[in-house]
């Protein structure tokens, strides 16, 4: 098992960023939260293995100690957030959990039944991924770890690489 395992985000998906960061802010006590456009340039993302990009995704985060509360208004292009959206209306989308090891997590992951991850991104310094755990779990869980990720980037961009090679 993974040495540690940290719950450091909780992802809420929402129609309106605006009025949600706005509600956020009152139910906190806390000033409204910055609205961003994500991703930034550097992340390689895969859904279902398939190289993607996303774009016009708006986002609040609240760093609330503990955790982050991250208020989430998906792009109107297809993403993992969209269908959640049409799927299930706003809601809760994932719990982020941060390991030391990705391979040892997923291994713990996979002794549940849980599959490998459907959404993989990654980034120079980590990586994140979200595995569908709702039958084990009751929800979803964005699996997350900080390493160096650069060369892999480079494996992965020249083609000599296939997501979750580092799993293996």
């Amino acid at each position: 098992m993974a040495e540690s395992r940290i719950i450091t985000q909780i992802c809420i998906v929402v129609n309106d960023v605006k009025q949600a960061n706005a509600n956020w802010s009152r139910i906190l006590g806390l000033p409204e939260e910055k609205i961003e456009t994500i991703f930034p340039d550097g992340i390689v993302h895969y859904t279902h293995g398939q190289e993607v990009e996303y774009r016009d995704i708006q986002v609040a985060k609240y760093d609330l100690g503990n955790f982050v509360l991250e208020l989430l208004q998906p792009g109107e292009t297809p993403s993992p957030w969209r269908a959640f959206l049409e799927k299930n209306g706003p809601g809760v989308f994932h719990l982020c959990v941060l390991v030391d090891d990705r391979k040892v997590f997923q291994q713990t992951l996979a002794n549940m039944g849980v599959e490998l991850p459907y959404h993989i991104g990654y980034h120079p310094n980590g990586s994140y991924s979200y595995v569908d755990a709702k039958e084990q779990l009751g929800l979803e869980l964005s699996v997350n770890n900080q390493a160096d990720y650069r060369e892999l980037m480079e494996r992965l961009l020249s083609g000599a690489a296939a997501p979750f090679d580092e799993l293996k």
